[in-house]
């Protein structure tokens, strides 16, 4: 599982009690047709198992740093199944046991984007009039 992620990813994944992989089914069973929603679903699985283990102490760190070639080939996934990221599950560790650079990372207050950046109204790039960063009449 370790040399399916990306080698920055191996270095503090190994210590994780649960590592997995999730797949998206590109087609639908029922009919062959195309499910341009894979992906989307794959989040939406994700962001549930992350809502519901953190509701009983869990950490979980979804990670987008995999070789998906190599998934694919190590766990012998189909023709029709793309490998979209790995998730190693478990209980918060000391940051005291990371590299210096992890640890910095890991202890640093989280930050977001700016809604601004994505939120917008009447066109792309338009901020909507309903974040406070926007101007008023926008």
């Amino acid at each position: 599982m370790l040399g399916c992620l990306i080698e920055f990813n191996q270095g503090w994944a190994k210590s994780a009690p649960v590592l997995m992989l999730t797949f998206a089914h590109l087609s639908f069973d029922r009919n062959g047709q195309p499910n341009r929603h894979a992906y989307h679903d794959v989040g939406l699985a994700v962001a549930n198992l992350t809502v519901q283990a953190t509701a009983t102490g869990l950490a979980v760190h979804q990670m987008a740093g995999i070789v998906p070639d190599k998934a694919r080939a190590t766990f012998g996934a189909p023709e029709g199944w793309d490998a979209v990221s790995a998730v190693a599950i478990g209980y918060p560790g000391d940051p005291n046991t990371l590299s210096e650079d992890l640890r910095a990372r890991e202890l640093a207050a989280p930050t977001r984007k700016p809604l601004r950046w994505f939120v917008f109204a009447g066109g792309w790039g338009s901020p909507s009039p309903l974040l406070s960063e926007a101007p008023r009449g926008a």
